[in-house]
């Protein structure tokens, strides 16, 4: 731990004007995502696209308020915390241990001639009783949650994996099909919770319809853990979407 804090320290205290370069590039970046998404929202007629702008921009300002963050804990650490703190104390050294070396010395020991021993033959009863049988304890059955393929109305708008009722961990793949004859984007969206009272956009719309292939990809580390429900939404070119494809999954990392 104390070698962790001293490459951390070092780092701040030789590197700060890189550090500072790095994080303003960064902040530069969400400035442009930030300013993309709200010339999308201003250019869009649609209500579900400028939901979809407004959740980027809140993401662009998230990431700037956390780079800004970093800045000012890396000022502190910098001008603040470092000056009074001996980098050389930090250092964990670690003991050399000179084991002596034993030294045999030369002495004429008799040698023991070994004495014999006269075996002694013991005559032991066979038992004629049957040994008892050993009971083999049974199997623990595990119970694993039933799941099956979801019940969509629409064979264009639907999730064909996970299933319902899926238990699932770490970066899930959702698999199906997002397709219209008027197709102008499709996005999925997940809530947490029996009945979701909010939906969350994974990632964003996309443009391109999908055909038996992956529509989006769901970090679950990112959620506790418990009951979420998937929903796939595919917009026309009208605004309007046919009823939604949503899946019941079980989230434990």
């Amino acid at each position: 731990m104390l070698d962790v804090l001293n490459f951390l320290f070092n780092l701040i205290d030789q590197r700060v004007i890189w550090l500072y370069v790095a994080c303003l590039i960064v902040i530069l970046v969400y400035i442009r995502a930030y300013i993309v998404a709200r010339r999308d929202q201003e250019n869009s007629v649609f209500t579900i696209e400028k939901e979809v702008a407004a959740h980027r921009q809140g993401r662009a300002m998230s990431g700037i308020g956390a780079v800004l963050g970093i800045m000012v804990v890396i000022t502190v650490l910098k001008f603040y915390v470092l000056p009074s703190v001996d980098l050389a104390a930090l250092v964990e050294f670690t003991p050399t241990v000179t084991l002596p070396v034993p030294t045999r010395a030369a002495t004429n020991t008799p040698t023991l001639l070994p004495t014999p021993v006269q075996p002694t033959v013991t005559n032991t009863p066979r038992s004629l009783r049957s040994p008892s049988p050993t009971s083999t304890p049974a199997p623990t059955l595990t119970a694993t949650p039933r799941t099956w393929p979801a019940q969509c109305p629409d064979a264009n708008v639907r999730i064909t994996s996970p299933g319902m009722n899926a238990v699932v961990s770490g970066r899930l793949p959702i698999r199906g099909t997002a397709n219209h004859a008027r197709f102008q984007f499709y996005k999925v969206e997940y809530g947490q919770g029996e009945k979701p009272t909010s939906w969350h956009v994974i990632s964003d719309i996309h443009k391109v319809p999908v055909v038996n292939g992956t529509l989006e990809e769901l970090d679950t580390k990112a959620l506790p853990n418990g009951v979420y429900w998937l929903q796939l939404v595919v917009v026309d070119q009208s605004g309007n979407f046919p009823p939604p494809c949503q899946v019941r999954v079980i989230v434990q990392n």
